[in-house]
């Protein structure tokens, strides 16, 4: 019998894969250099293409915004996954550093992510910093409804300390470290963190 997939589907999903990933990569450089506050006609004419052709890959503005926050929240994955982490402490270092060096290198996409997956609904199951707060959970390994509170509202203080830093920002590194280490001191040993 005859595969269902041939190898034309296959050639035709992996082009609009490609496809996809050239569009968010001229995105991120177009947002980077002009704000995040651009229109979808301004997005395609900036990024040399289509507003129907961006439609197709995204649906609309909130479409391209979460598959931008997915892209930011692969990286801070990867940076925590290169980075071997001694204790939980230093998982959470190095969390926010991750999360503060997108903000600091690109503020402008840091803001685009933002702008359409800043809700924390209970019922929300995705979304950038719901993301981040259920990574950071996991790499703390907190424990119970009480640690993914704490996780939620990390990341709420992260994301507000790092708004403000924006304004008039410093050194990332120093900003990173002070941060990671008042989150760490508001941990309350019965979310049962392990070092």
């Amino acid at each position: 019998m005859k595969s269902l997939t041939d190898g034309r589907s296959t050639r035709w999903q992996q082009h609009r894969d490609d496809r996809r990933q050239d569009l968010l990569r001229a995105v991120r450089h177009v947002v980077d250099e002009y704000g995040d506050e651009l229109s979808m006609e301004q997005i395609s004419e900036y990024s040399g293409t289509t507003k129907s052709v961006l439609y197709r890959y995204f649906t609309d503005r909130a479409g391209l915004q979460a598959a931008m926050g997915e892209w930011a929240m692969d990286v801070i994955s990867k940076s925590l996954d290169d980075a071997t982490a001694a204790s939980a402490q230093d998982a959470l270092t190095k969390m926010i550093h991750a999360f503060v060096a997108l903000a600091a290198e690109s503020p402008n996409i840091y803001r685009f992510c933002d702008t359409a997956v800043n809700r924390f609904a209970p019922t929300e199951t995705g979304g950038f910093f719901n993301s981040i707060a259920g990574l950071l959970a996991d790499r703390l390994v907190l424990e119970g409804a009480q640690g993914q509170l704490w996780a939620a509202g990390a990341i709420g203080f992260v994301r507000a300390a790092t708004e403000n830093w924006l304004a008039n920002p410093g050194r990332p590194d120093e900003f990173a470290t002070a941060i990671s280490q008042w989150l760490w001191a508001s941990l309350p040993a019965k979310l049962g963190v392990h070092e």
